[in-house]
Formats: C-alpha cells, structure tokens, sequence
C-alpha cells in the first residue's frame, strides 16, 4: 500500500498534466498541511486546496482532479451504490417503503407491505457498514504510515540541518583561520617589498592593529589617581606599625598633556609605510591633546585622511627629489607654531637626501625644543647608511632611531612616543 506522501506526489503530477502550475515549495506545503489538518477526506481536500490552488480559476480543474484521482465524491453529492441512492414511497396503511432501484428485493409469496422495510433495511446497514469498514481501516492505516513518514522525515531533515550546521561552522572557522594567518603574515611582511595588492592587504590588517595600539597607548598615557611608590614615605610609616609595610605611600602623578607632530616621508620609496603610520596615528587621536601630520617630499604638507584617502595641502609633486634639509628648515620656521615643550616629533623615512646637504644642524634645534625627537626608519638594516643616506648624521640628533620595517615594528616603535 502507497503512503499518503507518494499519493500526493502521484495527484501533484496529475494536476500539472491538466495545466495547473505547482511549485516544489507548494507540494511540501501541501503535505505539511494534511499532517496538520488531518486525514479525513474533507480535511485533505481543503488542505491540498489551500496549498495548491494560487488561483480561483484552477479550483474547478483541481475539484475534477481530486474526484478523479481520490475517487471520492465532492461533499453533499450521491454516489452510485451508497446508502444516498433510495427511492422513499408510502405503503398500506401510511407505513413508509424504502427501496433501492439498484439493488430491489423480490418480494415473497404472503409477505404485506409492512414487513419489506424491516426486511429491506438490514441488509442496507449491513452493506453501509461493509462499505464503510474498509475505507475506515485503510484512512486508519494511511493515518498511520503518514504519521511514521512524517517522524521519519522530521528525523532526516534534522539530521541534515545539523550537518549542515556542522558543515557550516567548520567552514567559518576554517574561513576565519585562513584570515587570521593572512593578516598575521601581512603584519610580518616587509615594507620594502610591497605591491599595490599587498598594501590592500595590509590595511585590512591595521584595523585590529589600530584597536590595539589605541588601548596600549591609553593605558600609557591615560592619567592615574596614584604614581609610584615612594619608599621613604613608606618606611616612615611602617615604623608606627612596627616595621610592617602596611600603608603604602605613593607620590602624586603629574598630568601629561602631550602633543604629536607626525613628520613622514611619502616619496616612492617609503611611500607605503609612511601612509600605513598616518592611519595608525590617525586612530589614537584622542590619546594625544594635539596631533599635527605633516608629510613631506621636497617641501612640507598638511595631511589628513577623506574617505580613507590620503589629502594633502598644498599638493605635492610625487615625483620631487627628497630633499630633507629644505624640509627641516621648513619646520623650524614655523617651531613657534608646532612644537614646544610638550611635543613629541615622530620622523618616518629612510634619511636619503639625494647628497644634498642634510643640515642635521637644525634637526638638533629642533630636538632641544621638543620633549623629545623619534626617528623610524622603514628600510632594510643593512642599507642603512649607504648611498645617499643620511641616517647616520641624524641618528646623532634625535633621542632614538628605531626600525620599522613591518608593522610590527611600526606599532613598537609608535609605542616609544609615551
């Protein structure tokens, strides 16, 4: 015997041969409302008719259909050989006769009127019940195996959903590792040997970079209700308990307010690293009461980032030779304006003047106007100082030359302005 799942299947495709269009959604729409409707034959109908029919025009070819398919009479008309097909006359004596015209009962010798209804409506409920019996027990058994389909389906679909979940979440985390390590290899990679594509790649990697050094850098310079200890304040007070460290005195912390010049190089050999720190600075702002980026070829320029671009005022020409003396005596003609004792210069580039003079003069002023001066240096160690580099003449002049060759070594070397 077919389940009611395969029976609905067999009528779908019946009702796309006579031209109305189900979906495959529809159809499993169809067998969720039956399970929820119930398996009497009028509860099927209007289910399957809810589901399937999308237009009032189709409900005709679909009732035809049904009748067809299902064998089952529409409600409130007769079928042929059922208890709906008697003829209802008047007997002697007023008594009522009921017969059936397709089945009459030959009447015996001597019998009245009277006694052929008693005869006759026996054997009427006798085949009533042994036509109802059978559709009684099978709409039972398809009940039944509609029941177990319906769990057994429930059961597979989710099992399916949880593999797919399984699938899913593996592939997430195997998704979310390929990035980790990407952007841990893009931390790693040097300056010197970036493409386009690779400072795309970079910049996604500083994002998190920028989370961190902005925490790291607030922790730093973030003010704190006590310094440090002072121990002889301490020891004084431990002689009223005996000698015991108990009440720890601190010496009070003086605010500091401090102000970052950022002073980068973006010709094309450094171009990429010095555009990376402007971002990264960019991001801690609120750590520093004044941060000034200037950025600088052959000439000084104010720089700012606009949707995520690079704007500089005035222009410069990219294709400039450097020329860092002309830029230090820029910057100390307007000392006044950005630096004094609270400022911290930040110098990113690699010292390579084109051999023209490198007034490292002026970069000593400079220092002795500044809470201190900051060099980071994105090229290869082993370059440092040839050529045309100027470094080691300026590495006299500034607190500390640093590396920073990756953006690791960026970050730790923008740790040093605190």
């Amino acid at each position: 015997m077919t389940s009611i799942r395969e029976q609905i299947i067999r009528f779908v495709e019946h009702l796309r041969a006579r031209g109305v269009r189900i979906s495959t959604a529809e159809t499993m729409d169809a067998m969720r409302g039956i399970a929820a409707a119930g398996f009497g034959r009028t509860a099927i109908r209007e289910a399957l008719a809810a589901t399937l029919v999308k237009d009032e025009g189709d409900r005709p070819a679909f009732d035809q259909a049904f009748a067809d398919f299902f064998g089952w009479a529409e409600a409130g008309e007769p079928r042929e050989g059922t208890s709906h097909d008697r003829i209802e006359g008047r007997g002697h004596g007023g008594e009522t006769i009921v017969e059936s015209p397709t089945r009459p009962e030959p009447a015996k010798a001597g019998a009245s009127a009277s006694q052929r209804p008693e005869q006759a409506q026996p054997e009427r409920a006798q085949d009533d019940a042994v036509r109802e019996k059978p559709d009684d027990a099978e709409n039972a058994e398809d009940s039944q195996n509609s029941r177990d389909d319906s769990d057994r389906s429930t059961l597979e679909s989710g099992r399916e959903a949880r593999g797919e979940q399984r699938k899913d979440d593996a592939g997430d985390a195997q998704i979310a590792a390929q990035l980790h390590a990407r952007l841990r290899a893009a931390e790693r990679k040097p300056f010197a040997s970036y493409s386009d594509l690779d400072y795309e790649v970079a910049r996604e990697a500083l994002k998190p970079l920028m989370r961190r050094f902005r925490v790291r850098m607030g922790r730093r310079l973030r003010l704190a209700r006590r310094g440090r200890i002072d121990f002889r304040r301490t020891i004084r007070a431990s002689i009223q308990r005996g000698g015991a460290l108990l009440d720890l005195r601190f010496r009070s912390r003086r605010p500091r307010h401090v102000d970052l010049v950022i002073l980068a190089d973006i010709s094309g050999s450094v171009r990429y690293s010095s555009t990376l720190m402007l971002e990264l600075i960019a991001g801690a702002r609120r750590c520093f009461r004044r941060v000034t980026s200037l950025v600088y070829i052959d000439r000084i320029a104010e720089a700012d980032f606009e949707q995520n671009h690079l704007v500089m005022t005035p222009a410069l020409d990219l294709y400039a030779r450097s020329d860092f003396g002309r830029v230090l005596g820029e910057l100390w003609r307007r000392r006044e304006e950005l630096l004094g004792r609270a400022t911290l210069l930040v110098i990113m580039g690699d010292g390579r003047n084109n051999r023209r003079p490198a007034r490292a003069d002026l970069l000593r002023e400079i220092a002795r106007c500044c809470r201190a001066v900051i060099w980071l240096n994105p090229e290869e160690l082993n370059r440092w100082g040839t050529g045309d580099s100027a470094i080691a003449a300026y590495q006299r002049e500034v607190r500390v030359l640093l590396p920073a060759r990756n953006l690791r070594e960026l970050e730790s070397g923008l740790l040093r302005v605190s």
